[in-house]
């Protein structure tokens, strides 16, 4: 087995590989399988037991019939280099990539928590609180990704809630590093989930710029407040009558047909999201049931007051953070 840095190399053929595994294989007599942890379009991601360092790690593989293909195997190794290149606490950390034999796969931190497609199914809806929390939270990691990559393929499955309220960012594998030939991608194919592909995505994929990732946190707005896709003719507020009617505003910007139109960055979007829940709280309105955080279920949950209690003071913390500092006469 052969650690790839900069250049796919072979390893040690083997006649024991498989195109999906089982809990208690073997990958590469190294990484125990405890377990599938999702099915993507060009590979598979387990749970798995490093048994040299006993660390619990996920682990992520190209398809073997993919791997005859050159183009695959330089989106593949271009999606490693790319997220060794990040490092925001927003985003899944890689470890290390192999080929062995013809089996190519990268491990990568294992983080519990669930997928906000996971809690959309479970509650239907979010409130206005915990949708602006976690897209604000991934607004600020993609502004440290957009500096070199773009994702290219947000959508709910791939952003993950943690227990203490935190969010990860996974899967940059449709990435397109900025220093890249423009002309890799070649031009009508479309990668990523189709509902949240922007406009110019779906007419040339080399061509898009980190607008596209706006775009696709437009749809996940109207998604998590609706539980809905976006349908035409029918806004935000048609659909949930007590939200703020600047929501619907802020959908029709972030998903602008031109990519001019949209918020310019994801500070920008992260700015212009929270200033949005704050003038929604100054309103006059009927006080709510407090609102329930999402958290994964699988760890106990805290008091339903430190958990609220969280989430204002996170929300505080990232008013603070986008707000523009006030000139003092030392800055004039």
């Amino acid at each position: 087995m052969k650690v790839l840095v900069s250049i796919w190399v072979h390893g040690v053929e083997t006649d024991t590989q498989k195109s999906e595994y089982v809990a208690g294989d073997l990958i590469a007599q190294r990484y125990e399988v405890k377990k599938v942890l999702g099915k993507g379009g060009m590979g598979m991601v387990y749970l798995v037991t490093d048994r040299k360092t006993e660390q619990r790690l996920a682990l992520k593989t190209i398809r073997p019939e993919y791997t005859t293909s050159s183009i695959a195997l330089h989106r593949f190794g271009r999606e490693v280099r790319t997220i060794r290149k990040l490092n925001h606490q927003g985003i899944v950390r890689i470890r290390d990539a192999f080929r062995y034999g013809k089996l190519v796969f990268y491990t990568m931190d294992y983080v519990e928590g669930r997928s906000v497609r996971q809690i959309i199914d479970d509650r239907t809806r979010l409130g206005l609180g915990s949708t602006v929390r976690i897209l604000a939270l991934v607004a600020h990691a993609l502004e440290h990704a957009h500096k070199i990559t773009i994702h290219r393929d947000l959508s709910p499955e791939n952003l993950m809630v943690l227990a203490d309220g935190s969010i990860r960012l996974l899967d940059f594998g449709l990435a397109k590093l900025m220093d890249m030939d423009p002309t890799f991608t070649r031009i009508g194919v479309t990668l990523g989930k189709h509902q949240y592909i922007s406009p110019e995505q779906l007419i040339s994929a080399a061509e898009v710029d980190r607008r596209t990732d706006i775009y696709a946190l437009g749809v996940m707005f109207y998604e998590m407040l609706t539980g809905q896709l976006p349908k035409e003719g029918k806004t935000i507020t048609d659909l949930v009558p007590t939200l703020p009617q600047s929501c619907d505003a802020f959908f029709e910007k972030a998903t602008a047909q031109s990519p001019d139109a949209r918020f310019a960055t994801a500070g920008q979007f992260g700015r212009a999201i929270l200033g949005l829940y704050r003038d929604a709280r100054q309103q006059p309105k009927p006080s709510p049931a407090p609102e329930k955080l999402a958290v994964a279920s699988a760890v106990p949950a805290a008091p339903k007051v430190s958990r609220v209690r969280r989430l204002w003071q996170c929300l505080a913390g990232l008013l603070c953070r986008y707000s523009p500092r006030k000139k003092t006469k030392t800055d004039r």
